[in-house]
């Protein structure tokens, strides 16, 4: 797409993300892509700051510069960065352990942002996830094996989020829940910008063709989940779902596209539980394990299911297989930890357990009125959480945090 943007008016904006990689995928790096590319192609001078990797960025359009090393000193590598391209504005995007894994990670993080303002640098955070208060309890702590006490937790989260209130110019969450949860950790709400998520890219394929691409059978009924394997995400309150439709003499099949957490792969407590788990889905013969789906191949999966599975047994920030579904229109059912935070979700909705779990899906294939419920739901989801609205938002969020000039 040609570009009108003068290159040698300076850096615009750089968005510190992850790394959105060819042939990995990795949390986040799908937002920031397709956000980059649009501003880029619209004419902004914006490059994204991702992590040093040996492997390939993905193929786009916005420049990719491989700046930080995960850890503690990821901080340091940025503020070189600010230094030599002196961006207008950086902007943040936000996930817990974002520079890496465990106490050094977040440390850089708290020192960026002590060390941004001093570089009269203006500041944008998105935050993907903002957990509240309450949910930080000892069982939270056990179930995202965070190896710290709860209120120590508790006070590290406080700290981190009131710094990225006082630091940033602007904020950026995708929901009222978010933005009332920062306000409750002492952030101004009047820089808090809430702004739907972007549709995802999507190409979405016959699902006939899809099935045959993909070695399944074209007449059966095909439930979807796919993301990274954690605890949070019901995985083996799923997995007991089907072990009861194979009991019933169900033939509705799981595809598990369930993927080795990339922060979480070298532990030995988190490859115990992943060969686990795998072990109990080859078990089951409803259930095809295809492990992680490589993102390339993440249309032919959504074409071919009849329906995606949202399992989790606690609401953790954006769901960006929520996202992938409904950009591809694609019914979802949830758990009812995700509906308590999705407005407008209420037929496909179960308690996380086997049993209902079993009792949900086979009901959507055998009730054809909950079936088109469902998939009317799903359809005025995707139009109250997703907008192609957002790169014009973003950009008035962009002026503002430029004292509120113009910004092009």
């Amino acid at each position: 797409m040609s570009r009108n943007v003068d290159i040698n008016t300076g850096l615009s904006v750089a968005i510190v993300c992850i790394a959105p990689l060819r042939r990995t995928a990795i949390l986040g790096g799908t937002y920031s892509a397709v956000l980059g590319d649009a501003l880029y192609d619209t004419g902004t001078n914006v490059e994204l700051w991702t992590k040093r990797s040996a492997e390939a960025t993905a193929d786009l359009d916005v420049p990719v510069r491989q700046v930080w090393r995960s850890g503690a000193l990821a901080w340091l590598d940025i503020v070189r960065a600010v230094l030599a391209r002196r961006p207008r504005i950086v902007h943040l995007q936000h996930y817990f352990f974002l520079f890496g894994n465990g106490a050094g990670g977040e440390l850089a993080t708290l020192l960026l942002l002590l060390c941004l303002p001093l570089l009269r640098t203006r500041v944008v955070v998105t935050l993907h996830d903002v957990p509240g208060k309450a949910q930080i309890t000892p069982a939270y702590i056990k179930l995202h094996k965070y190896n710290y006490p709860a209120l120590f937790v508790l006070a590290g989260i406080t700290t981190l989020m009131y710094l990225l209130g006082s630091v940033a110019s602007q904020i950026i969450v995708h929901n009222e829940l978010f933005a009332g949860r920062l306000v409750d950790f002492g952030v101004d709400p009047l820089k808090i910008n809430i702004i739907p998520h972007m549709p995802l890219p999507s190409n979405s394929i016959d699902r006939a063709t899809a099935r045959r691409a993909l070695g399944l059978d074209e007449a059966g009924h095909i439930v979807l989940f796919f993301g990274y394997a954690t605890g949070y995400k019901g995985i083996e309150q799923l997995l007991g779902a089907f072990e009861i439709l194979e009991t019933r003499g169900s033939t509705v099949r799981l595809l598990l596209g369930a993927g080795v957490h990339p922060k979480m792969g070298n532990a030995a407590e988190y490859a115990e539980y992943y060969s686990a788990m795998e072990s109990r889905a080859r078990a089951i013969p409803l259930v095809k394990p295809v492990g992680f789906i490589d993102p390339a191949d993440l249309d032919t999966y959504i074409s071919a299911a009849d329906l995606g599975v949202l399992p989790y047994v606690e609401y953790h920030g954006a769901s960006g297989p929520l996202y992938f579904y409904l950009s591809h229109e694609r019914p979802v059912l949830m758990s009812t930890q995700i509906s308590e935070h999705t407005p407008g979700t209420v037929s496909g909705v179960f308690e996380v357990s086997p049993t209902e779990i079993a009792a949900t899906i086979s009901r959507f294939f055998e009730d054809e009125p909950f079936r088109e419920s469902v998939c009317r739901e799903s359809a005025d989801l995707r139009g109250a959480l997703l907008s192609d609205n957002y790169l014009a938002l973003t950009r008035e969020v962009y002026g503002k945090a430029t004292r509120g000039t113009r910004f092009a």
